[in-house]
């Protein structure tokens, strides 16, 4: 799979389980919610050590736009609160929703911006292998996660 569909499909989970994370509530919120967290942590670490690097040293990068970095702090800082506080508790839900709002804001950018670029940078073929990468240390990070 192709690095960017590869992404875009974690992006979509992403939603998916931070929509059912809303509707929840007790354990399974919280479930849900330390599930989201591990895979959102996996998920940056490997767009930052080996998606956005390999892009950038490509010899096309020159038009690459500048990477928000900001947006991956701002969620995992919000990540580390919300672990820290119970999922039934008002504020916890609102504190949710506000680093949901910022993550769609960031998947909203990387989509319709970055990854438009990308596609103009990185070829099929080695937007393929970088896939083949990102999967390996991906499966390597869950197993060691686990």
């Amino acid at each position: 799979m192709d690095a960017i569909e590869m992404l875009k499909k974690e992006h979509k989970g992403a939603k998916g389980l931070m929509e059912e994370i809303v509707n929840a509530s007790g354990a399974k919120r919280k479930k849900l919610f330390e599930t989201l967290k591990g895979e959102l942590e996996i998920h940056d670490r490997v767009e930052e050590t080996i998606f956005y690097p390999a892009v950038k040293n490509s010899p096309n990068a020159s038009s690459f736009p500048a990477v928000d970095k900001l947006a991956h702090e701002t969620v995992e800082t919000a990540l580390a609160n919300l672990e820290k506080q119970a999922v039934d508790d008002k504020s916890w839900i609102d504190n949710f929703k506000a680093m949901q709002k910022a993550l769609l804001a960031h998947v909203a950018d990387e989509e319709n911006r970055l990854f438009v670029t990308i596609r103009t940078i990185l070829s099929n073929d080695e937007l393929v292998q970088l896939g083949d990468r990102m999967k390996a240390a991906k499966e390597k990070m869950v197993k060691t996660h686990a």
